[in-house]
């Protein structure tokens, strides 16, 4: 009898990169954070895609796609549209209200970090890619071209994005 992994779900989301807004189902095997995460996954695949430009004006309009592989590394925000998996994603305890700057927006949310954890320098130590932010308000730098909350529970950040952030 061969063996069976985890089985593959596939998870509506919202994510940012710097040039596009995407909408569609995630893939993914176990638990989705720990997915996602994985140091060696390098791109996620998402499935009935859309596609919107940021940029105002550009002449390519959005459109959608059967599949589509978006580079982890590119991303700058994930949202998962269910509650139930929201509710899933473990946090660390200690959490510092700060504001930070993306390419595509700003945000005002509680960050989690270690304990131990020193504000200015804890994305040092933080592994994850894409890590969870919580009671998150959105301030866009540009119009959005499809629906996103603005006030998300919780959305996971790329850190490698964070342009800047301070305390509120």
């Amino acid at each position: 009898m061969p063996l069976e992994g985890p089985p593959v779900k596939r998870l509506e989301v919202s994510i940012f990169t710097d040039q596009f807004q995407f909408s569609g189902e995630l893939e993914v095997t176990g638990q989705p954070l720990r997915f996602i995460n994985d140091t060696r996954r390098q791109s996620l695949s998402l499935h009935n895609a859309q596609l919107q430009p940021l940029t105002p004006g550009v002449p390519l309009n959005g459109f959608s796609v059967d599949s589509v592989v978006v580079r982890r590394h590119q991303i700058i925000a994930l949202y998962f549209h269910s509650d139930e998996v929201r509710s899933s994603i473990r946090t660390l305890r200690r959490t510092e209200l700060l504001v930070a700057y993306t390419p595509v927006c700003v945000c005002r949310a509680r960050f989690h970090m270690a304990d131990e954890a020193n504000i200015n320098d804890f994305l040092e130590d933080t592994r994850a890619s894409l890590m969870p932010i919580t009671e998150a308000k959105i301030f866009p730098l540009t119009e959005f071209p499809a629906p996103f909350p603005m006030e998300p529970d919780l959305l996971l950040i790329g850190k490698d994005h964070l342009q800047c952030y301070h305390k509120t």
